[in-house]
């Protein structure tokens, strides 16, 4: 270390159980973070300020007046701006001495292998298509990840697969929710300070781990509810067959079309209807003239049209997602999932339709 690092950590050096050693493993770790939203604007401060060595920010999102309330590395004159982008830009000015790699995309088994590289992964996404994915490729490549996901007043927090050998997301959660099961933030709301929490707790576990340093979350899932201000700790046990269960099969791609394809099928006439599932409000804000409008967690099945062709939508994609999967458990098979959601269609499609 330089002296200059030396005299910015000094801090921590101080501590009796910190030391020169672990202040270097620090230095020669690579974290992979998905996700800088709620939770990732929380970890990605801390751990370069405490001397992670390099950084891989990988999100395909803008952000939005919306995200301001909980997402405080951004400002309002930064809204339409990639999250990645203006991440990177503030880990930099934090800490000079760590590298930050910025990756405007989403996360997927088409750059899956990002993970193979690095020494951590942690999950700050908000959606479980993607956390599954981080799972099953962290398995696969012997790597840990710290969770933390948020819902009303609660977070929980584990890390996963840790050291290649604990118990993983799919141990404890295997199958991923149908649509309805969870709401998103848009349905259940959220006060920005508790993915704040989240993101801090999971920036704690990184340091932790990367450093060879012990952690209840290494094998149990916590709990930590707001309002009491207590932690609850539940054992994870590693199924046999962890190995196994990664990568299941299943048709996303094969149901999920962009928006730009979307539009042509409707021009066609190969689409012959639009449900959106977001909330009233949203409604208000943007829609697509002659959509069939229908939140998702108050479906009525029965006046969905089920023989005739249709897409789902919502603001990004991933309420539609959970939704068109259990329409299709309905017996709905001519349906497909608009990817982006209605974001992706003002983007790409239809520039009048406002952003929010």
């Amino acid at each position: 270390m330089s002296p200059e690092e030396i005299n910015r950590y000094q801090k921590q050096l101080a501590i009796p159980e910190w030391d020169a050693e672990k202040q270097m493993r620090l230095k020669n770790a690579h974290v992979l973070i998905v996700g800088a939203g709620g939770l990732g604007v929380a970890v990605i401060p801390y751990l370069a300020a405490a001397g992670v060595g390099k950084l891989t920010i990988i999100d395909h999102d803008l952000v939005e007046l919306s995200n301001l309330g909980r997402q405080i590395i951004y400002r309002t004159d930064q809204v339409g701006q990639s999250k990645a982008l203006l991440a990177k830009a503030f880990a930099e000015s934090l800490n000079p001495h760590v590298s930050v790699e910025a990756i405007q995309a989403k996360f997927s088994l088409a750059n899956h292998r990002l993970v193979q590289d690095v020494d951590l992964v942690i999950d700050c996404t908000d959606n479980f298509d993607t956390r599954y994915l981080i799972n099953d490729s962290c398995v696969k490549f012997g790597k840990a990840f710290v969770y933390a996901a948020i819902h009303t007043w609660e977070g929980q927090l584990a890390v996963c697969n840790a050291f290649g050998t604990g118990p993983t997301y799919r141990c404890l959660f295997p199958d991923e929710p149908s649509a309805g099961e969870i709401p998103s933030c848009n349905e259940a709301g959220v006060l920005g300070f508790l993915p704040g929490m989240l993101g801090l707790m999971q920036a704690k576990e990184a340091i932790f781990y990367l450093t060879g340093m012990d952690s209840p979350a290494q094998n149990n899932l916590l709990r930590w509810d707001s309002r009491s201000m207590r932690m609850h700790t539940f054992r994870m046990e590693r199924s046999a067959d962890a190995e196994d269960r990664i990568f299941p099969v299943k048709s996303v791609e094969a149901i999920e079309v962009s928006a730009l394809e979307a539009a042509g099928r409707l021009q066609s006439g190969e689409i012959q209807f639009v449900l959106d599932v977001r909330e009233p409000f949203e409604w208000d804000l943007a829609s697509l003239p002659g959509s069939i409008q229908m939140p998702m967690n108050s479906l009525q099945i029965d006046l969905i049209p089920k023989e005739a062709k249709g897409v789902v939508l919502c603001h990004h994609g991933m309420r539609s997602m959970y939704v068109l999967k259990h329409l299709q458990a309905h017996g709905f098979t001519n349906l497909v999932n608009l990817a982006g959601g209605i974001d992706a269609w003002s983007r790409e499609v239809d520039t009048s339709i406002p952003r929010y």
